[in-house]
């Protein structure tokens, strides 16, 4: 496995590569034919479990350190299939974190990382983690073009127990991106921070819900209008919220839910969140992470899905009003001219995810290489911005 790029120091040079991608069917066929380098015993579909038909793939790596269940959803299978591949090496490649890292204390290396990461450690893990020497992961801030230490469990996906790391940070597998291009894997990560960062804080907001719901007939073109007439069908309910954010790019919350009349599959409503650059983008990618949480929790395969989420029995009454303010919402916001941007420039993307990064709080934006494969253009990397919020 080739940990560089060649060096920590090329991201801003990495950004600009001419290399055209794999053809997404080449990608998947070459990706299956080696499964077994990346612990891959299975992948299957579990679209059929539920009766909206989302394209939703599964894959299984047994001897994970980390969740052995990943999904991917898509438009189509082989959508699906590459974005079910892609978090699974996500995750393998957080397991076999890079050598390029070294075993020291925050006061080593100065005031300055000490005081950057205070913000991200764990109550009760201040003041007494800058003097215990842990494990540094190198990585490049987008911020100041400069590299910069990060610790590493903030980086890899060893969930194992015992831990390999103190308990002075969150675990989290935010800010991990895949893709076929550095690109397109610093979008992935960003993205999901920006959203995730964003839910954390309107779930902290009095009447989130209530103020910031938009009405499914008010969406009428775009892909997303096609989801949810597909979601519709199948009678399920949809609920559609827009996620306030100090930036400029769309962040979306949708919950998918059982109407009545059918036999109950999954009485929880399912729920997805995405920011992208474009409004339709978002929303479309909210709706179908949605539709593959319902499934996930109908599949019952992942592992940190726990009992909690099958109680014996459900409120039913809290149920019967949730369905019913997602079958009359009040108070609905309007939602923009749904259309999609076609061929984004990387570099104007870039900084516009950096700016996004800036405005919602991030001291810095640390890009961290986990796997970089050149025949398949594969990259997989973890960005780590102190200040960010990491999940709700």
């Amino acid at each position: 496995m080739d940990c560089s790029w060649p060096s920590v120091c090329s991201v801003p040079d990495a950004l600009d590569s001419d290399l055209p991608p794999v053809q997404p069917i080449v990608l998947v066929k070459d990706l299956i034919r080696r499964r077994r380098d990346f612990g891959i015993s299975r992948i299957g579909s579990i679209s059929r479990l539920d009766r909206v038909r989302i394209p939703v793939i599964q894959v299984t790596r047994p001897l994970a350190l980390s969740n052995a269940v990943t999904q991917g959803k898509g438009i189509n299978y082989l959508q699906a299939t590459i974005s079910a591949l892609m978090e699974a090496l996500e995750l393998w490649a957080g397991e076999v974190p890079c050598p390029n890292r070294i075993n020291t204390t925050a006061a080593e290396l100065g005031a300055k990382i000490g005081d950057l990461y205070d913000a991200s450690t764990l109550a009760g893990a201040q003041p007494s983690w800058r003097a215990v020497q842990i494990s540094w992961s190198q990585g490049w801030d987008l911020f100041r073009n400069e590299a910069m230490w990060v610790p590493l469990a903030l980086v890899d996906t060893v969930y194992t127990v015992p831990a390999p790391h103190p308990d002075f940070f969150p675990r989290s597998t935010t800010g991990l991106g895949a893709g076929q291009s550095l690109y397109q894997a610093l979008c992935k990560a960003a993205l999901e921070l920006l959203e995730r960062d964003a839910v954390a804080n309107a779930q902290r907001t009095h009447q989130f819900f209530d103020k910031t719901q938009v009405s499914p007939a008010s969406v009428t073109n775009g892909l997303s209008a096609k989801l949810i007439k597909k979601i519709q069908e199948a009678g399920l309910l949809v609920g559609i919220w827009r996620v306030p954010a100090p930036h400029d790019l769309p962040i979306y919350c949708c919950h998918v839910m059982e109407g009545q009349g059918f036999n109950e599959l999954a009485p929880l409503p399912g729920a997805g969140y995405a920011c992208h650059f474009t409004h339709d983008e978002a929303l479309a990618g909210a709706l179908l992470e949605a539709c593959q949480g319902r499934l996930t929790a109908i599949a019952g395969a992942r592992e940190d899905i726990t009992r909690n989420l099958y109680p014996i029995e459900h409120y039913r009454g809290q149920l019967a009003e949730w369905r019913d303010f997602l079958k009359a919402p009040t108070n609905v916001i309007a939602v923009p001219e749904l259309t999609n941007e076609k061929g984004v420039d990387c570099d104007r993307s870039t900084q516009r995810l950096v700016r996004a990064l800036r405005n919602a709080g991030a001291k810095r934006a640390i890009v961290v290489p986990l796997y970089v494969e050149p025949p398949s253009r594969i990259h997989v990397i973890r960005m780590v911005a102190p200040g960010m919020r990491l999940a709700p």
